[in-house]
């Protein structure tokens, strides 16, 4: 099986609206292709989607290492994200400059979105 694309993540958050402004402003996740009672699946240009299900959330008990990321072009990139990241007050989790430059931030429920490049 050959060249396999991750299509999707799929997350449980406390309040859905609070999460799609969130990865629409943040990570261009913003048009709507599915919404019902239980599931709202977001689109970006690039095909990639986020489904998000309300429900009680569990970050808490998540190992540090739990994440999800998106490549940018280059390390000017992940600075000017981060730069974006604080001016908005998205708390931070993680930054390194050595070998990729990255940035991990939390999202309003607490999980772990990376954006880097190398």
């Amino acid at each position: 099986m050959g060249g396999v694309a991750l299509n999707h993540v799929a997350l449980t958050v406390a309040d859905r609206e609070r999460s799609a402004a969130f990865y629409g402003e943040h990570f261009a996740l913003d048009e709507r292709v599915h919404e019902d009672e239980h599931l709202l699946i977001l689109a970006s240009a690039d095909g990639s989607l986020l489904a998000l299900s309300e429900g009680e959330v569990a970050v808490g008990g998540l190992p540090r290492t739990n994440h999800f990321g998106f490549r940018l072009d280059g390390p000017d990139e992940v600075r000017a994200a981060r730069e974006r990241f604080r001016a908005a007050g998205v708390s931070e989790a993680e930054w390194q400059e050595d070998g990729p430059t990255r940035v991990q931030v939390l999202d309003p429920d607490g999980y772990r979105v990376e954006l880097y490049a190398f």
